[in-house]
Formats: C-alpha cells, structure tokens, sequence
C-alpha cells in the first residue's frame, strides 16, 4: 500500500514536471498572434472650403501642398433619364461628343494634341442620373487647364464627323450587348422589376440613336449644362481664395437655368413576374430575384447592409457557403442589399448555374433570403458583416476626393453632412434584433421578380412554381425604314420603272435567260488606315450554287454553295456553314442587282418620291419582296440606268448593321449587257471601297465539279 502511494505520488511529480514544462510552449503565442493590430482608423474628414459664387455654382476646395498638381472634379445635374425616349442614347453620347468634338474655338484633335503635349487630362460624360467633367493638370498649367474645362463645358461645337463616330460606337455596343448572358439578365432584370419603358431600365436602339441629330445635342446641353447645377470638388496644391477667383473669371457670364429640374421619375412597386429568355446556345443559366428596395435614408439602411453582408454581398456568406459550397448548385452567386443614394435601390440576388439545376437553384436561393427574414443570424455572423462593412468603408475614402465626391452627392440628394459618421456607428452598434427588423421590413423574396437567361428546354422545371411564366424576345430591333404606305398607282409605276431598268441594261428577256455567269472583281478598300486590295472571282449556277474565290492580303479564301450544303476554305482551315449562313447566301444570289433583274415578278417595286442623289435628281424604287431585307434602287430618269442602291448592312470592322450605298460610276458593255464598272461602297455613307468589274460572262460553261467537296 506504502509502495503505491509512493509510486503515485511519483507518477504526480512526473505529471506536473512533464506539464509544467510543456505549459509554456503551448501558451506561446503563435508568430501572427504577436502582431499587434491597432483600432481601425476612424474616417477623417480633410480640412476644406465650401464656397457658392454668385451663379450658384458650389465649390468644394481642399489644398494639397504635397505635389503640384490640381485635381477638379464637376458633378452636374444632368442624365439620361431626361432625354427623350425616341432619343436614348442622346444624353451619353452629349457627354461624349462634348469633349471629343472640342469647342467653337479648338477641335477636338487639337484639344488631344494640347492634352498630350502638357500631360493635362481632360474628361466629359454623362450617366443615367448624373453628368461629370475632370480635370487634372500641373500647378503651372492650371490657368490653361480652366480656360479648356470652361470652354468645353460652356462651347461645345458638336461636329457632324464626331457625332458620327459615337454613334458608330454605340451601334457597335448594341450589336454586342446579347453576348453576355449576364449582361442580358442585368439589362432585362432592370425592365422586368421597373418596367420596360422607365427611364432607369430602358436602353438605346439603332432607331433611337439614328434619330439624334446635331441640333438635339446642342439643344439638350442647352437646357441642363448650367452653373447652378455644377458642383466642383478641387484639391490640389492652390491658394484657396485665389482658386475661387480663377473659378470666377473662367466661367464668367455662364448663365444658369432658366427652369427647375424636373421631379425624378417614380418607381412603382410592380407585382412579381417570372421571365425568361430562352438562348439555345447555353450551358448554363444565369438568374437574377429582385424587387425595389429603399433610399440610404431609411431607418433601415444600416440593418440591410449589415444582413446583406450576412446573405451574399461577399465570399463567407450563406448563398456562397449554402448554394454554392455545400449544394454545389452554383457557379456563382450573391446579392446586393437594396438601397440607394437618389432613388430606392434594387435589392437583388442572383445565381448563375448549370442548366438542369435552374429551377433547383432560384429556390435555394429564396430559400436562404427566406431565412434572412425569420430568425435572428448569429452572433458570429454579425461580428463579421460588421468588421466587413467598417473595413471596407475605411478603405473606399482613402483619398480627400473620394470623401469630398461622397459630400457633393449628400448634398445633391438631400443627405447630412456626417451622414457617413451616423452610420458607422449604427452599424458597430448593430444587434441580432435590429438586422431581423430591417430585412423583414425590405426584403420580401415572395415578391422578387424572377429574370432567368438560358436553355429553356434543359431546364429542371418550367419555372411556374414561381408564376406564370412569360418568354423574352431580345431580338435587336432593325432601324425601320419610313415609306410611305403602296398605292396601286405607285406599285405600277414601281414595276415600270424596274421593267426600264432591265432593258436599258440589256432587256428582260437576256436577264431571264442567264442560268450562270462568271466575273472578276478587284476592290480596293481602306482598313483601319491601311489600303488593300481584294480580288473576288464569282461562278454562279442558277439556282442555288456558287464558287467564290477572294484573293487578299491575308490569304485566299473560298466559299461554296451547292443546294442544301455550304462550307468555307480558308488559311485557318475547312469549315461547314451554319444553317442561318447558308441561308443568307443563297439568299443573296436573289437579292443582288443580277438577281433582281433576273426575276422581276418575284418582287414588289413601290415608286417613291424623287430624291437627289450627289447632286442629281433620281427616281428611286422602294423593292421588297424576298427576304427580310428592302432596296431602294435609285434611277436615272433619262437612261433609266441604276446610280445607286441602298440596303440594310453589316459593318465589316464592328459587326453592327449601317446602311449600305453601292454607287455605280460607270458603266461597261460586256456580253450583250450593259454592266456595272466602276462603284464605290459606303457604310453609313463612309467610303469602305471602290471596285472595278474586270469581266463578266453570262450562261459560261461553269466547271460543276467547283460545287463537290
């Protein structure tokens, strides 16, 4: 008995030795733990000056001795949600001709090449709700850097090739705008929950851009670009008092608005909808839940933010956690929280998965919002969406003009000066309680609209667990062609006129005869600055084969068409046509000039009213009929020759549809006809080409082993 005691009592000793000497390594602190993290820098403001001159200008000035440089950022009172709605598209494109088209007194070239030269920088825009101009210079350019904004601003010149130019780039942008499916599920989201025709949702076409003209821009600047709706923010290294007075002089006698700003648009609460797009050439599908949330103003904005930290505004959340980590439902997936400055927010979520687990998906994403609704998170959670939020906003005013840009918007929008002070400290202050309260009172997922984009049939539902479903067209509007309604007089007059056209070209009869013809065609064109040369060798065999081969700088490159089957050859390889491709072509040999004349009956010709083309005065005919496209082909009215033809087209350098011109210069007798020579192509009347016709030979004995593969 004695024995054990002793050996437990050494057993004892040994124990307390062994953890008395493995106690400190364990308590040691871990190399990161010994980094002392301080308190979270609390938001600053800089020292500036709040100055209003006589024209009601506001300034917000901070001096910066640090560099010599000046910074000036205008704010102005203007957007896209005053422009007409048979202009969208003016009010972007406003901001942009502004600055890239200069002034009465510099173009805008000269403007670049001042801007390069002295190292200014120099911008112009306007957005949905607001327009901006910047600024930045050294201290020794800032008199020059004032004169150029003031001139932009108060003297834009809007010149026609300018105006042209942007709107070529927003075509360009339409044409391309169904490519992203999560493009199109933003855009189309925006439509669903505000309706289509609101201003904040709705977007430009061909037609509306086509329809802008110098005038409305000169006219739209007019009525919104004025100093009693321009704040500008200028940090720098300046004299305070002296920048005032150079602000003065610059924009001296800038007169201000003779009428009130208009009431913002309203958003209504529209019910829930279920739509979608369905695009057959997607794997996956891409979902947007939203409805109209609530204004930064809201006793519950703070909350919001807080439980959209919580739902999905980042990676530890519960839809990424919960719908993408655990289910493994998404690719993708999040939420925004609802709120905004000028107007209620959107508050959204959105998935983007595979195509058979849609359906599966949407709901699990509801289902996390849901829950969002009906308990209390935890307090791990909390800690963490608050940390998140005071970070970051830590880190989006680390400059004096990120924060003095955040109080020119306050004060547009009606907002406290320590509006951002108010709610950092809401949000440390923050409970499980409050964040309930706030997203039952926002966020109400039966009532999310649903915008889904993707291969409907590969679905996992029908998407009617929802609502009624209703399906999207996307399709891009084609700019319509204004013609006046058909007479029977103007339609015998049409076919008259095309009925001349063919025999002054050789006859009828001969253009019905040809069942193949062969012609060469050089066409010299200038690509983005560099001249070229194109060779273009054509066998046609009535009706439904062609043989033709481009020689180019790039290569030679061959397409054929033989009835039901199309392929190309190319320098990148062998390729089979798509359907819509095949279609398109055989198309085209009925629809060009040798083709209509071939078959005059198959067309309806609708004569039109005289119109002059380069100086002369030509009848034109209004030619439909096959296909999906129009002709207007323009006639001489003494030889009854063709001058000019012009179709819908598609721009070889952006893809997005401009009207083709092909004007006939001059004219060959080939073969019993009377042919085109000499023609010049334009796109949007911008010269593309001009091509010489080297021969032509109608019924040639065609080689018909061109059309075997």
């Amino acid at each position: 008995m004695k024995q054990m005691n002793r050996s437990m009592v050494t057993m004892l000793l040994v124990l307390v030795f062994v953890t008395m000497a493995v106690a400190p390594v364990s308590l040691a602190k871990k190399p990161w733990e010994k980094i002392e993290i301080p308190e979270l820098n609390e938001i600053s403001m800089p020292a500036y000056e709040r100055v209003e001159l006589e024209n009601s200008m506001i300034l917000y000035l901070a001096e910066d001795h640090k560099f010599p440089l000046v910074e000036l950022s205008a704010t102005i009172d203007v957007g896209s949600i005053y422009e007409p709605a048979d202009k969208i598209g003016l009010a972007g494109m406003t901001g942009t001709v502004m600055r890239s088209g200069g002034t009465q007194t510099r173009s805008g070239d000269d403007i670049d090449e001042l801007v390069e030269s002295r190292g200014l920088s120099v911008e112009t825009w306007v957005g949905q709700s607001s327009g901006g101009a910047y600024l930045s210079a050294m201290k020794e350019d800032t008199d020059l850097g004032l004169e150029l904004l003031a001139d932009i601003l108060r003297y834009p010149a809007f010149p026609e090739d300018k105006i042209k130019l942007a709107k070529e780039e927003e075509k360009a942008s339409i044409s391309r705008r169904n490519d992203e499916p999560m493009g199109i599920a933003r855009r189309e989201a925006m439509k669903a929950v505000f309706g289509a025709d609101h201003p904040m949702a709705r977007h430009a076409e061909y037609a509306t851009i086509a329809a802008v003209t110098h005038q409305d821009m000169v006219d739209f600047h007019a009525d919104w670009f004025h100093p009693d709706r321009m704040y500008l923010v200028v940090i720098g290294d300046f004299d305070s008092e002296e920048m005032v007075g150079k602000i003065e002089a610059a924009f001296a006698g800038w007169e201000k608005a003779t009428v009130p700003l208009p009431a913002d648009p309203e958003i209504p609460d529209f019910p829930r909808t279920v739509n979608i797009v369905d695009k057959d050439d997607l794997t996956q599908s891409t979902v947007f839940m939203g409805h109209k949330g609530i204004r930064a103003d809201s006793p519950y904005y703070a909350g919001v933010q807080v439980g959209n930290r919580i739902l999905g505004g980042g990676f530890a959340t519960r839809l990424f956690n919960e719908v993408r980590s655990r289910q493994g439902l998404a690719y993708a997936v999040g939420s925004s929280s609802g709120t905004g400055f000028r107007n209620p927010g959107l508050f959204l979520a959105f998935t983007m998965t595979k195509s058979e687990t849609s359906e599966h998906a949407t709901e699990a994403v509801l289902a996390e919002i849901q829950k969002m609704i009906t308990e209390p998170v935890t307090d791990e959670e909390l800690a963490i969406a608050k940390d998140g939020i005071l970070n970051s906003e830590v880190f989006s005013y680390d400059t004096k003009r990120e924060i003095l840009d955040r109080m020119v918007m306050f004060e547009r929008y009606g907002y406290e000066a320590d509006f951002l002070q108010k709610y950092q400290a809401e949000v440390k202050a923050m409970t499980k309680e409050q964040v309930l309260e706030a997203t039952q009172a926002v966020w109400h997922p039966d009532r999310m609209t649903i915008l889904a984009v993707g291969n409907y049939a590969d679905w996992d539902g029908d998407f009617t667990v929802f609502g009624p479903v209703t399906m999207v067209d996307i399709t891009i509007p084609e700019p319509a062609m204004e013609v006046p309604l058909a007479t029977p007089a103007s339609l015998e007059a049409g076919q008259a006129l095309m009925a001349s056209a063919a025999d002054a070209a050789g006859g009828q009869a001969k253009f019905a005869g040809i069942k193949s013809y062969s012609e060469t065609m050089v066409l010299e064109a200038n690509i983005q600055g560099m001249d070229m040369t194109f060779t273009i060798e054509k066998q046609v065999v009535f009706p439904d084969k062609a043989h033709t081969l481009q020689k180019t700088p790039f290569g030679n490159m061959t397409s054929v068409i033989s009835g039901d089957t199309g392929w190309s050859l190319g320098p990148m390889g062998d390729k089979d046509m798509e359907a819509e491709e095949l279609a398109s072509a055989k198309e085209e040999l009925q629809t060009d000039m040798l083709g209509i004349l071939r078959n005059l009956d198959a067309w309806t010709f609708q004569a039109l009213d005289p119109r002059e083309v380069e100086g002369k005065m030509c009848n034109p005919v209004y030619a439909t009929g096959i296909g999906d496209d129009y002709r207007i082909i323009y006639l001489d009215p003494e030889s009854n020759q063709v001058v000019m033809v012009e179709q819908p087209g598609v721009s070889p350098m952006t893809q997005a549809p401009v009207v083709q011109k092909v004007y006939i210069d001059e004219y060959m007798e080939t073969d019993g006809f009377t042919m085109p020579q000499k023609i010049r192509l334009t796109y949007d009347d911008e010269l593309f080409g001009t091509g010489t016709t080297e021969s032509f030979k109608a019924n040639f004995d065609v080689d018909m082993g061109l059309f075997t593969r």
